[in-house]
């Protein structure tokens, strides 16, 4: 029989599923590098939110009836805007960041104890709530 051209084919498909193997291997570095890139973003928006919290409560002491702030930070900037009686919007956004901005409504009683819900402007994160206060006691109550 004349076998002389029956390598080709299985070089061929050898070199395909080589090829399609190094691709998705490709795609996958590029979609976890991505993904980490997001997630670095996203805390540094939400330190400059809790910088800026920090920041407010200073400010308030000094002008209880502050209407509107910003801040700056070397990685983005906070706008505070009031709300209503005591309830405050801060919006991050950074210089360089997959996410458009991260917002939180903050409430900023007389005695000094601060809750907030994020929310996000992007639909493809959840937003979450919290209070500090429930933070404090979880760090507390952790071995």
């Amino acid at each position: 029989m004349n076998q002389k051209g029956a390598i080709l084919p299985s070089v061929v498909i050898f070199v395909f599923l080589l090829a399609t193997v190094t691709m998705s291997t490709a795609r996958i570095y590029k979609n976890q590098m991505q993904q980490m890139k997001t997630t670095e973003n996203y805390y540094v928006i939400q330190t400059m939110l809790e910088l800026s919290k920090a920041e407010l409560r200073e400010q308030l002491t000094i002008d209880p009836d502050l209407q509107e702030a910003f801040f700056t930070f070397k990685t983005g900037t906070v706008r505070v805007k009031k709300i209503s009686g005591t309830s405050y919007l801060l919006t991050g956004t950074a210089d360089k960041s997959f996410l458009k901005q991260l917002s939180i409504t903050v409430d900023m009683p007389a005695d000094s104890t601060v809750s907030g819900k994020a929310e996000q402007d992007t639909s493809e994160y959840e937003s979450a709530e919290y209070t500090e206060n429930e933070q404090v006691s979880q760090k507390r109550s952790s071995p």
